[in-house]
């Protein structure tokens, strides 16, 4: 789950519970009024039905007396019941009454505010263990918080959609400059362009910050490689010359074996030397790209490689496109490049065969050699690393693939290694073509 999403679904929690929490509120504090209306309207009747206790002339009981209870009762409220109750239950009742039992049950209650039965009552004591009740249905109130609970319910998942939609939208235009500088960031590790840097918002907010910080790592990042540039730079300049020098005295001498392995040595460290100049021009960016064809360029490499294959016993295949794949590329670093795939499959394959395949795929022109070797074990991005070589490798400087890497990047395009299902490894490149 991404961080959009994450701080959606968030924010859309964060609103269920406001409005929850607000909607519970609402609702108890609107019962709360309803019930202090009834509340009042119950107190108002016990104060004008309170002159209704008397004693029957007749018979002598306590009762609510008939002859006054048509002048009160018309001032009361129509679903008003009241209700004289003493220590044996009902004395006596006036106004809409329930049924005999459930009367009973209301009489049951003494002094003070009640909730009972559905109703809201009120007691007051009018003599020695006498009461007298008023009690209003709860109907009205039941009605309006049914409504209330009905509209929460309409209202809670509305607000939390609502919530959700907004803040994605909102999130995703909040998080948009991170994102951006997010792919430049991947962007620039992906081209190893250690000079580029990353856009600053011009707000010098968090994302400003973050973006300063960044470019200067960068920075820190480019005068550490520039360093270890110049040195490999320095480094096959001064070789450069005193190889050329050695190489020539070399031959010179009355050709034997120690002089012959000799010479060897020293065309194997001129082969570094010119490895290292190389990958240092394709690193500082002082290649210079010209049209050409990639599959002539793969046919030549191959035939002058081909005699050194056929001596090991090495079958050299060939797939070429029928129509020219014609790329921007500096010829002699992307040659380079070429020779350094054919000859680490020519190292690492015993006996077998090794192919060369150029296809087009899309805008890309594709290159890719596959051999029937031991193939290519632990991690393959490591591969492509200066001075990097895999369990298998005996003799070599470990610049080959790294070279590969390094043009390939420099002309914009991308490398892979894998291993074959059939058995060995196949590993390649893809550089845009022209038109």
């Amino acid at each position: 789950m991404n961080l959009r999403l994450r701080l959606t679904l968030f924010s859309a929690l964060l609103v269920g519970l406001v409005v929850g929490a607000a909607g519970l509120w609402l609702r108890v504090g609107l019962e709360q009024r309803l019930l202090a209306g009834l509340d009042r309207e119950l107190s108002r009747a016990l104060s004008l039905a309170r002159p209704l206790v008397g004693r029957d002339p007749l018979e002598g009981d306590v009762r609510l007396l008939p002859d006054q209870s048509l002048e009160v009762l018309p001032r009361l409220l129509p679903e008003l019941t009241l209700i004289l109750a003493g220590s044996e239950g009902v004395l006596d009742a006036l106004g809409r009454l329930p049924e005999p039992s459930l009367l009973n049950r209301l009489a049951q209650a003494r002094e003070g505010y009640f909730t009972l039965e559905g109703r809201r009552l009120l007691g007051t004591p009018v003599g020695t263990e006498l009461y007298l009740l008023a009690a209003l249905p709860l109907t009205s109130v039941n009605e309006a918080l049914r409504s209330l609970d009905a509209l929460l319910w309409l209202l809670l998942p509305g607000a939390v959609l609502l919530a959700f939609g907004l803040g994605y939208l909102l999130n995703t235009r909040a998080l948009a400059p991170a994102d951006r500088l997010t792919r430049s960031a991947l962007r620039l590790a992906e081209q190893h362009n250690w000079q580029a840097r990353l856009p600053e918002p011009k707000s010098h907010d968090e994302l400003w910050r973050l973006s300063r910080a960044v470019n200067r790592l960068l920075e820190a990042l480019q005068t550490v490689i520039e360093r270890e540039r110049r040195f490999s730079q320095d480094a096959s300049h001064a070789l450069r010359t005193p190889l050329t020098v050695l190489l020539g005295r070399l031959e010179q001498l009355p050709p034997s074996p120690p002089v012959q392995e000799a010479r060897r040595g020293a065309e194997e460290l001129r082969e570094l030397v010119e490895k290292l100049l190389l990958l240092s021009r394709a690193e500082a960016g002082g290649l210079r790209p010209e049209p050409l064809e990639l599959d002539a360029l793969a046919f030549d490499s191959a035939e002058g490689l081909r005699p050194l294959f056929e001596r090991k016993g090495l079958a050299l295949t060939l797939e070429l496109p029928p129509e020219p794949l014609r790329v921007q590329a500096d010829p002699t670093a992307l040659r380079a490049a070429l020779q350094a795939l054919l000859e680490n499959a020519f190292k690492f394959t015993p006996a077998g065969r090794v192919g060369l395949r150029v296809w087009r795929e899309g805008g890309l022109g594709c290159l890719e050699v596959w051999d029937t070797g031991p193939g290519l074990q632990g991690p393959t991005q490591v591969l492509f690393e200066r001075f990097r070589q895999g369990p298998h490798a005996s003799e070599g400087s470990g610049l080959g693939l790294a070279l590969v890497a390094a043009v390939v990047r420099w002309h914009g395009g991308r490398v892979w290694a894998q291993n074959q299902r059939e058995g060995g490894a196949r590993i390649g490149f893809a550089l845009p073509i022209l038109g």
